[in-house]
Parts: C-alpha cells; structure tokens; sequence
C-alpha cells in the first residue's frame, strides 16, 4: 500500500511540474483599481490554496450549524 501511495504522490509531483512549466508565462490581474503581472502557475496556486481554505471554511460552518442544530432540545 505504501508504495502505490508513493507512486500517486510522484504521478502528481510530475503533474504538477509540468503545469507549472507550461505556464511561466506572465499575466496580468486586475480587481478593481488594484492589479498585479505574476506567473500563471503561481496565480494557479495561490487560488487553489483560496479554495482550499474557503472550502474549510465553509465546511467547518456547515457541520457547526448542523451540531448545533440536532442538539437544540425540540
């Protein structure tokens, strides 16, 4: 199990690099008045790692309602 588990790590290591190689070109975001010229690989990454914490976010407040919710006395 470990070693399928470490060939699923590599697989996704390579993967990742070449997303990142075939993306080093620059572009340019804008939000309102603000704007920045970056990679678009680490643009990719920085909104994975948005969602990766919205998504926690986000479920951390699901279940906490939902607690709260089935231990209110009816």
């Amino acid at each position: 199990m470990e070693k399928l588990l470490l060939a699923v790590k590599v697989v996704i290591a390579v993967l990742v690099l070449i997303l990142v190689v075939q993306n080093i070109v620059m572009v340019e975001v804008r939000f309102l008045t603000w704007g920045l010229r970056l990679p678009m690989a680490l643009l990719l990454v920085v909104i994975y790692l948005m969602g990766m914490v919205t998504g926690k976010s986000l479920w951390t407040l699901f279940r906490r309602l939902y607690r709260d919710r089935t231990q209110r006395p009816h």
